[in-house]
């Protein structure tokens, strides 16, 4: 944690050549990979850090002070070794090899379609936004076979994969979430693993490994990923408008805008609503590791939907937070050089993620907690 710290003045130095080169810097990835992060959630056995949900939380919230894109892309490749560590241990075994982490992407929607071969499948596809495949050396995909109903995952080297140069965005632009294609792909049997059993807490990893977090289900660890990001977001922002008032005069008057009645308002209102967001989120951490750690047992419905809501409003307050801010700012943040304007359109890319569809997702779990949500695995999408 004190490595990802000094990560941070980096991150941010870096943002105008992260935003023109529509990817990470190489220099950002291997400092990641010197200060440790992919290797954060790795078991002991494959050389991690053999981290908890709370650390992961924490390393994405450390490093979205420094730029949310960083962040986001980081964090999903730390998050994709664990996912690897996921697989079966034939898998692994070749993927491990080096005793190093694993640089993979990751695409899920739509599934692409498998067809059974000898030795394997053939896998053909098209997805969107694969963060951080610019940097990967494998990419996993989500494929129905023929004559299957539920997906599976499917991994092959980045070089078998055709990238699709489609990242042209005003926010989240260095994150490379380029569209993937496959057309009749090769992909071996031992590269391929049905999605239900990786998933769920009986998956390969948790009966390889002691850590806890491995017995956790996917969606357990998932669904933090961008209400962590956006709470260490809004506490960079909170930083950059307290400097900011601490020197701004209020409009028309020699007066700093720190020593006035509204600007001291406008601060506290900003404070109050990260404090209940950052708090929140411990609290919403804690809740999921007390009931992973109570039972084996897949967690209720009742419970994800319960997890899905705080999430929900840990974004929400924490996108307060950072809106009281920037009304209080004045028309200078407004320059392209700002670095609040990189901010905020990040943050506003990535509230617009599926997985924060606040009428959707908000509708899905008021229908669980009536006892009204009729389809198989209402809580499916709670990532």
């Amino acid at each position: 944690m004190s490595r990802l710290h000094d990560l941070v003045p980096r991150l941010r130095e870096r943002i105008s050549e992260t935003e023109q080169l529509r990817q990470l810097p190489e220099e950002t990835v291997d400092d990641a990979v010197e200060a440790g992060v992919l290797s954060l959630l790795l078991p002991a056995a494959l050389g991690g850090s053999a981290g908890g949900l709370r650390d992961f939380a924490n390393a994405v919230r450390i490093l979205a002070h420094g730029d949310p894109t960083a962040a986001w892309t980081l964090g999903f490749l730390t998050e994709h070794n664990w996912m690897l560590a996921r697989w079966p241990s034939e898998t692994q075994e070749e993927l491990f090899a080096t005793g190093t982490p694993v640089l993979m992407a990751a695409v899920a929607n739509p599934p692409g379609k498998a067809t059974p071969v000898e030795g394997g499948f053939l896998v053909s596809g098209y997805w969107g936004y694969c963060s951080g495949v610019q940097h990967a050396s494998w990419v996993q995909v989500v494929a129905i076979i023929e004559g299957s109903t539920r997906p599976s995952l499917f991994l092959l080297p980045r070089e078998d994969v055709d990238v699709q140069d489609t990242w042209y965005m005003s926010g989240m632009k260095g994150s490379g979430s380029h569209d993937v294609k496959l057309d009749g792909q090769f992909v071996p049997a031992n590269r391929t693993v049905d999605i239900d059993l990786w998933h769920s807490r009986r998956n390969h990893g948790a009966s390889l490994y002691p850590e806890p977090l491995y017995a956790y289900d996917a969606r357990d660890l998932l669904v933090f990923v961008i209400p962590a990001l956006v709470v260490g977001a809004a506490e960079a922002m909170l930083e950059l408008y307290r400097e900011r008032i601490e020197h701004r005069r209020a409009a028309f008057s020699p007066t700093l805008s720190a020593d006035t009645t509204a600007g001291q308002t406008r601060y506290a209102k900003s404070l109050a609503k990260l404090r209940a967001a950052q708090a929140l989120l411990e609290s919403t951490i804690d809740l999921t590791v007390d009931v992973n750690a109570a039972s084996g047992e897949e967690l209720s419905d009742e419970t994800r939907a319960l997890i899905k809501l705080d999430c929900l409003s840990i974004c929400g307050l924490a996108w307060e937070s950072i809106e009281l801010g920037v009304r209080g700012s004045g028309s200078a943040i407004y320059k392209t050089r700002d670095v609040t304007q990189h901010f905020i359109r990040d943050i506003q890319m990535i509230l617009s993620h599926l997985t924060i569809d606040d009428d959707g997702m908000t509708a899905q779990a008021g229908a669980i907690l009536l006892g009204r949500a009729t389809e198989r695995d209402p809580a499916r999408n709670f990532t």
